[in-house]
């Protein structure tokens, strides 16, 4: 029985390359980076300051300090694993002192426990951690199962660190060590097994009972938040905490003063991975439900009214259509709530006002100079950067000589208020303006927000806060950029207006195109964002962009007075590199040459291939890297448009090279873009609300009458009176 077992699993095991489960798992390009070559010291003390600065900060605390402490659990687990292998005390092998077989056990028990802790907090990121690690990791978790089988923190480890074929890992992805360890653990630990099993789920295609495990993960997360409410000891030590930030953020205190906050205390990223994670399931149950909502809609309303088509079978499937259509809808809002809760755990800032701006650009001025001693400005005068000659001319301002627009110039300003004065005799700021990063897919529309695009796309003039110097900022995580793509996914299932749709893509390009991880985490490549782009070009662009979307994420350099970008080694492509954020972006560099251009494209053309499962053999991996080159050059050409139809409205055939399409597309993003071109935007069947009768007008003396006749005789008495006299 056993033979015939593994006898069925040869051609699998055969078929590809036999690695451990987590190197299959999603998003872990999101998440690599330099942090991985840190020391946990040096990460930890990065972490320490990115807390105590002000908001917003450049990467989630929350994220940060996880990965901290999975660093030091992979790494603790890393030396014991060595030494219980080796059998002596130190992993390098000093010494003459063996350990026991007994001793061993233990050591192995302790790497396995250690490697748990890593995998609950966020099996993305130990994933990348223990990729880095020794290989001896690989099969400790076995060995402690081979002493004791019943051992969950084995069970959980060697669920990732398992090897299995790589082209078929949801064949040799079982439920049951997950079901072991859920039915084994208390209620209150089961989020981070539920996390898992959901996520194995989804290599299954299992997308309910995905669902239905992060949203029990999710209840057991509140639960646990309720009833660990701080005392007053904890009360007592945010307070002093809070104090020393503001201490900081005011220039009265180094960070190194603030106290470093305890384990229990720092914030976890478990809520915002489950939230994220669910959205992705209902993403996809919204996208498994677009073909049967547009399966025959075609034939039935072009036959729609004919006696003799329509009948009690063509009324039964355009009844499983509808049923279809709204679980679309259903899910695709579900997934759009989740996406917008996980953004509301990221700070973002539209810059700093005008007046902060010319007193900064006045202190730099000074500086430049050479006038070291910052003076505050005097009660009459301030510094302000002319916007138009016009504006000053009618406001009175200018005289005499005739000054560039974009020059310093002082002038009389009786009417402004002197600026609050510091400990150092210098104007105090205010800090800019903070809002959650959600705060911008609002039904309204922020009000200090900078122009965007910030360029003119026809006369190419800048935006007053780009010629100001006016940077947007927000708080980094891993998996920001594809939950911004998601969230227009899900928009374009909602069947959102263009006009509103246009806004949100405006903002997910505002937001992307700051986003910045350095130099903890570099940039990947995110599915929904080529997905996204993707489904512009098959429906034509039907939101309107008036720029290219790989032009509007793409960061815009650093000002010259702020040192600009450092030039990235032309000898070298290499994403590992700790590049400044323009050198370590997705967009081209603007140095480079056509040959390094080729290669990179080339580069990434086969990572992508090498990453899709569609790609199963020699034929089909050169398919897709030369489809993918083409795409690139095409792209970054301008050439790459919307697609068309077979022919185009001057009669001329369309693109003939897009045989290979099916190589780049994914299939949610054909049916994405299908439901946009086919949907329509209602069904009719809706039923009116009947129109509200409207009461004649009268006197007031005929309608006190009338309530009068309808009182009975004790309301007549009592309360009756009332009525009358109001």
């Amino acid at each position: 029985m056993v033979k015939k077992k593994k006898e069925a699993a040869a051609p699998h095991a055969a078929s590809g390359l036999v690695i451990c489960r987590n190197k299959h798992w999603r998003y872990i390009a999101a998440f690599t980076g330099p942090w991985v070559r840190f020391s946990p010291e040096i990460l930890a003390s990065l972490a320490h300051q990115n807390y105590t600065m002000p908001a917003p900060r450049l990467i989630d605390p929350a994220v940060f300090y996880d990965v901290v402490k999975i660093r030091r659990a992979v790494d603790e687990a890393s030396m014991d694993s060595v030494r219980a292998n080796n059998g002596v005390a130190h992993p390098d092998g000093r010494g003459d002192i063996l350990l026991s077989k007994e001793r061993v056990g233990k050591v192995r028990q302790k790497a396995v426990h250690s490697l748990a802790k890593a995998f609950e907090l966020d099996e993305v990121a130990a994933s990348v951690a223990t990729m880095q690690a020794t290989s001896t990791m690989e099969d400790v978790a076995s060995h402690v199962l081979k002493r004791d089988a019943h051992n969950l923190d084995a069970k959980y480890v060697h669920f990732f660190l398992e090897k299995v074929p790589s082209r078929a890992m949801a064949h040799f992805t079982p439920l049951d060590p997950l079901n072991e360890i859920l039915s084994a653990l208390p209620v209150e630990l089961q989020a981070p097994p539920l996390r898992t099993r959901a996520l194995a789920r989804t290599f299954k295609r299992q997308w309910e009972g995905a669902v239905l495990d992060l949203t029990q993960a999710l209840g057991i997360v509140e639960d646990t938040k309720r009833s660990h409410k701080p005392d007053q000891q904890q009360l007592e030590l945010a307070s002093k905490m809070r104090e020393e930030r503001e201490a900081w953020n005011t220039g009265s205190k180094d960070w190194r003063s603030v106290p470093q906050l305890k384990d229990e205390e720092q914030p976890s990223s478990l809520e915002a991975q489950l939230l994220f994670d669910r959205a992705e399931a209902y993403l996809a149950l919204a996208c498994q439900s677009v073909p049967a909502a547009l399966e025959g809609l075609k034939e039935y309303q072009a036959f729609q009214g004919d006696d003799e088509v329509d009948d009690a079978h063509h009324a039964q499937a355009q009844a499983v259509r509808l049923e279809a259509r709204k679980k679309v809808k259903a899910y695709a809002r579900r997934a759009l709530k989740d996406y917008l809760a996980f953004l509301s755990n990221f700070d973002y800032t539209p810059g700093l006002s005008i007046d902060i701006t010319n007193e900064i650009m006045r202190r730099i001025y000074d500086l430049a100079n050479g006038n070291k001693t910052q003076t505050p400005l005097p009660k009459d005068r301030f510094v302000e950067v002319n916007s138009s000659a016009d504006e000053l001319s009618q406001s009175g301002r200018a005289s005499g000589n005739d000054r560039n627009n974009s020059a310093l110039v002082k002038h009389q300003h009786p009417k402004q208020d002197p600026p609050e004065l510091g400990e150092n005799g210098s104007p105090k700021f205010s800090a800019p303006k903070i809002y959650p990063s959600n705060a911008l897919f609002a039904e309204k529309p922020l009000p200090d927000l900078p122009r965007f695009p910030a360029r003119d796309t026809t006369t190419g003039e800048k935006s007053d806060h780009e010629a100001l110097g006016f940077y947007e900022a927000v708080t980094y995580h891993p998996l920001l950029n594809e939950a911004l793509h998601s969230l227009l996914l899900a928009h374009a299932l909602l069947q959102t207006s263009p006009t509103e749709h246009l806004r949100h893509a405006h903002n997910v390009a505002r937001l992307a195109r700051i986003a910045d991880g350095y130099p903890i985490f570099q940039p990947a490549r995110s599915p929904a964002r080529s997905d996204w782009t993707e489904i512009l070009r098959r429906a034509n662009n039907w939101i309107g962009l008036g720029t290219p979307w790989q032009e509007l994420c793409t960061p815009e350099p650093l000002p010259e007075t702020a040192g600009g970008w450092v030039e990235r080694p032309s000898s070298t492509w290499s994403s590992n590199e700790l590049f400044p954020s323009a050198a370590r972006s997705s967009a081209p560099d603007v140095n480079e040459t056509s040959k390094q251009k080729r290669e990179r494209i080339k580069q990434e053309s086969i990572a992508d291939a090498l990453s899709d499962d569609r790609v199963v053999d020699d034929e089909s991996y050169y398919r897709a890297v030369r489809a993918r080159e083409r795409r690139a050059f095409e792209d970054e050409e301008g050439l790459s448009g919307p697609l068309k139809d077979k022919t185009d409205c001057d009669g001329r055939q369309a693109r003939n090279d897009i045989v290979d399409d099916y190589l780049i597309s994914t299939e949610r993003a054909e049916a994405i873009a299908r439901w946009i071109r086919e949907a329509p935007l209602s069904v009719g069947d809706k039923k009116k609300r009947p129109a509200r009768k409207k009461r004649p007008a009268g006197n007031g003396a005929d309608e006190v009458a009338d309530r009068v006749q309808g009182l009975t005789i004790n309301e007549r008495m009592g309360g009756g009176n009332a009525q009358l006299k109001a």
